[in-house]
C-alpha cells in the first residue's frame, strides 16, 4: 500500500481568472507602481474587494443569491438577469494563489452572483480597480508608504 499526502494546512488555491488585455496591463502597471508582485496585487483586491461594503453596494445589483458577510445580508434575487463578462479577443490571464479561507470567500460571493469563483475574481479586479473611494481606501490601507509621485501615477493610470 503506498503511503497517502498529506495536503498543506496552508496549501493555497490556485485561480487563474481571464481578463481584457487593457485590464491585464493596467493591473500589471498598478503592480509595477506599488513594487508588489502582480499575483500579491491581484489577491489583495480580491481579498478585499470580496469584503468592501463600497464595492459589495457596486456588485450587489447582480447578486441572485443572498450574500452573508459578518453580520451583512444582501438580498438576491433570482429572476436578475445572470451577469456576463464578454472578454475582447485580445485577453491574457493573470495567476492568483489564495489561501484556503480567502478562496471560501470569494466561492461565497461567486454563489451569491451565479457564477464561478475564478470569474468573480475577474470581476473583482475590473471593479476594484475603476472604484474611486475603494482605491483611495486600498492606498491608505496598503500602500502607505507610496511617496506623492506615484501615488498620481495610480490616479493617472485609473483614471481616477
Amino acid at each position: 500500500m503506498g503511503s497517502r499526502r498529506i495536503t498543506r494546512s496552508d496549501k493555497k488555491v490556485d485561480v487563474k481568472p481571464t481578463i481584457s488585455e487593457s485590464l491585464k496591463t493596467t493591473l500589471y502597471k498598478f503592480a509595477e507602481i506599488c513594487d508588489e508582485p502582480v499575483k500579491d496585487v491581484a489577491e489583495k483586491l480580491c481579498n478585499s474587494g470580496a469584503v468592501s461594503e463600497i464595492i459589495i453596494e457596486e456588485i450587489r445589483k447582480w447578486f441572485r443569491r443572498d450574500y452573508r458577510w459578518n453580520n451583512t445580508i444582501t438580498m438576491g434575487y433570482p429572476e436578475r438577469p445572470k451577469l456576463r463578462i464578454t472578454v475582447q479577443p485580445n485577453k491574457g490571464k493573470v495567476t492568483i494563489k489564495f489561501k484556503q479561507r480567502d478562496f471560501d470567500q470569494l466561492s461565497v460571493l461567486a454563489f451569491s452572483l451565479d457564477i464561478t469563483p475564478t470569474t468573480t475574481a475577474a470581476v473583482l479586479i475590473r471593479v476594484t480597480l475603476g472604484n474611486k473611494k475603494f482605491m483611495q481606501w486600498y492606498l491608505s490601507e496598503f500602500l502607505r508608504n507610496l511617496d506623492e509621485m506615484k501615488i498620481r501615477e495610480i490616479y493617472r493610470l485609473l483614471k481616477l
